[in-house]
């Protein structure tokens, strides 16, 4: 086992990332699990078998980058809208930062775009990406989009906002 936490522990030492210790931890504990594991897991949430919740859960708590990339592929490769959006739905439930890249298509598709605006509010509501002029951009497309039926996630995401700059 001792030759395993040195692996991984090398692993994470050539990772480009700063990472805190429980983003360390994280990575170590998906390491041991593995990306067999991590895409059966993404594989068992796209068919909504029993419990799904409970495994969507364990790859939010990792915040798990492997699954966030596997449930965009999904989402990119499926023909099954109902694949697509649940594969949008992991990718905004584990709110890996690197998603804000995707939000713009997110909300571009209407089978996704609720998705899409619920990834810009995880992302910002759990700080680990900032306000700044592409997040406002993105808010002010999609109060503009989809007869304005994002309206609503998007005043609820400028409140917040406005709440906590005054705190």
């Amino acid at each position: 086992m001792e030759n395993d936490w040195t692996r991984v522990s090398e692993m994470i030492k050539k990772s480009s990332a700063t990472l805190s210790q429980d983003g360390k931890s994280k990575i170590a504990i998906e390491s041991f699990l593995g990306e067999s594991w991590v895409k059966s897991t993404v594989d068992y949430i796209i068919q909504l078998k029993p419990e799904w919740n409970l495994a969507i859960n364990c790859l939010r708590v990792l915040e798990s980058e492997l699954a966030t990339d596997y449930a965009y592929s999904i989402y990119k490769n499926s023909i099954d809208n109902d694949d697509r959006r649940i594969a949008a739905l992991i990718v905004k439930d584990i709110a890996h930062p690197k998603s804000i890249a995707w939000v713009e298509e997110f909300l571009g598709d209407q089978n996704t775009a609720d998705f899409g605006i619920g990834i810009l509010d995880q992302l910002l509501w759990s700080e680990k990406i900032e306000f700044n002029e592409m997040t406002d951009s993105l808010l002010n497309k999609a109060e503009q989009m989809w007869d304005g039926s994002l309206r609503s996630n998007v005043s609820f995401i400028r409140d917040y906002l406005s709440k906590r700059s005054c705190s």
